[in-house]
């Protein structure tokens, strides 16, 4: 079974404003109640195929808007992470895939080694962010999924023109069955730190625009 690969841009600090959600506006307010009924939708999913993680993703929501993610269910981190990424579809650009694998960590880390022994600064290699876990302005701890899926991880935009860079740098010297997968990386982050070089993040608060990653499958 694969496992496809998605990204988005988005505040970080508009993300975190829900979790918890104190002080929210009007419109915000607005925003969380599509959020809950996407929960509620997303469950609805996984009932029908018989999934139960022991914490509906609608309940995981309301855990997350409190401040806490402190459910006992095994598969907890599976509701909550399904919720996070409801809350950040809900703030961030339309979404994108960057492609389909059958084993997406071995993909990024077998391209960590190639972009290492090339020379790329350990900072910048890909695993690191793709499966870096929610953003930082999060105060509180989310347990990541049982089975690392869904996983999510946050890159800052500030950090991606680095990366592009460096990636563009040793393309044409590493192997040719690996070049088109880290072709396809340089092409999606480039296509949104350039929208936000030319544009201060396209109306997002140039501080903490971020790239955001979903794994799912």
């Amino acid at each position: 079974m694969s496992k496809i690969v998605n990204y988005s841009m988005a505040s970080r600090g508009r993300i975190a404003r829900f979790l918890p959600g104190q002080s929210l506006s009007a419109d915000d307010v607005r925003w969380l109640d599509r959020m809950r009924g996407a929960a509620r939708a997303r469950q609805e999913d996984l009932d029908d195929q018989d999934v139960d993680w022991g914490l509906p993703v609608q309940e995981a929501l309301e855990h997350l808007v409190s401040g806490r993610a402190d459910s006992t269910a095994e598969w907890a981190g599976n509701a909550y992470y399904s919720a996070l990424q409801i809350v950040i579809d809900h703030n961030g650009s339309d979404m994108s895939t960057l492609a389909s694998y059958r084993s997406p960590i071995t993909v990024f880390t077998a391209l960590d080694d190639v972009l290492s022994a090339a020379g790329v600064a350990a900072d910048l290699l890909p695993s690191q962010y793709i499966y870096s876990g929610p953003p930082s302005e999060i105060t509180f701890p989310i347990p990541r999924p049982v089975e690392g899926s869904p996983e999510i991880g946050c890159w800052p935009m500030e950090k991606a023109g680095p990366a592009i860079q460096a990636y563009r740098e040793v393309l044409d010297r590493i192997d040719a069955d690996i070049r088109y997968d880290l072709s396809e990386l340089i092409e999606a982050l480039d296509g949104w730190h350039s929208d936000w070089a030319t544009h201060v993040g396209a109306g997002l608060r140039a501080e903490d625009a971020a790239i955001f990653f979903s794994v799912v499958g």
